[in-house]
């Protein structure tokens, strides 16, 4: 028998057992239920990443670079001076999320901390705070003159800091074709 007929025979057997013991009057086999599986459930902050973040930086922090910056192994990076740090809360799509500050400032410790790498050099930064994240967002940036913000506080972290070098490949200037 092929294994393409075994399967076959393996499934048709595990369909029509159970029919086959009722119309002998036998009781059917139980099998455990999907729901009563042991899962570990994500914390609620990369869940809010997922749902708030991930459809454009991609669900492990990696996005189509050049287009949407890439977070995983980099964010960590900006954590390096008080620009970076701000930088990174201060984004409009951050800054002005429905998130609250609670919420936010997880997401924003998830993203720096585990998507993004330490910070090179040494000592390691703190914890954003909530009390930080809610000063933060209240003044978005709001220019469209982001990108070239965004490259001048790179320079900044790579003037001070370790920084990799993937985080100025969204420095260069995005053209969108027509």
């Amino acid at each position: 028998m092929g294994r393409r007929s075994a399967i076959t025979m393996g499934l048709a057997a595990c369909v029509l057992a159970p029919i086959a013991a009722v119309a002998i009057g036998a009781t059917p086999p139980v099998l455990p239920a999907a729901s009563a599986r042991p899962r570990t459930p994500l914390p609620a902050a990369q869940v809010a990443y997922l749902t708030s973040c991930g459809g454009c930086h991609g669900i492990e922090g990696v996005s189509a670079p050049g287009k949407v910056p890439t977070l995983r192994g980099l964010t960590g990076s900006f954590l390096c001076t008080r620009q970076g740090r701000d930088f990174l809360v201060r984004l409009p799509d951050v800054a002005l999320t429905t998130l609250s500050d609670r919420m936010l400032t997880e997401v924003m410790n998830f993203v720096v901390f585990d998507i993004g790498a330490p910070v090179a050099g040494g000592r390691p930064a703190p914890a954003y705070t909530i009390g930080e994240v809610a000063r933060l967002r209240r003044e978005p940036l709001t220019d469209t003159g982001l990108t070239a913000y965004r490259n001048r506080v790179v320079a900044g972290l790579a003037a001070r800091c370790e920084v990799p070098a993937a985080l100025h490949v969204y420095a260069a200037r995005v053209t969108i074709a027509r």
